[in-house]
């Protein structure tokens, strides 16, 4: 069972795949950083699900994307 930042970290990934139709690589900024976010973003960026900069862009790698079609549609 994941721990709370890999779960966000996971419902990240489902939700950029959504914001993004599952298009390659394209970039979107993440509005509200706080700590725990930033966890997630850094934890998806460590197993390389999500690419990221120091403007507070992020992008789905393809193994982000791929994960997050197995995951499934978001739950919001």
């Amino acid at each position: 069972m994941p721990n709370d930042t890999e779960a966000m970290a996971l419902a990240l990934i489902r939700l950029l795949y959504e914001a993004t139709d599952g298009d390659s690589m394209p970039w979107r900024t993440i509005r509200r950083l706080d700590g725990a976010t930033d966890g997630a973003v850094a934890l998806a960026a460590e197993r390389g699900w999500l690419q990221r900069d120091d403007t507070g862009h992020v992008a789905l790698t393809d193994v982000g994307r791929e994960l997050a079609q197995a995951l499934g549609r978001p739950l919001h």
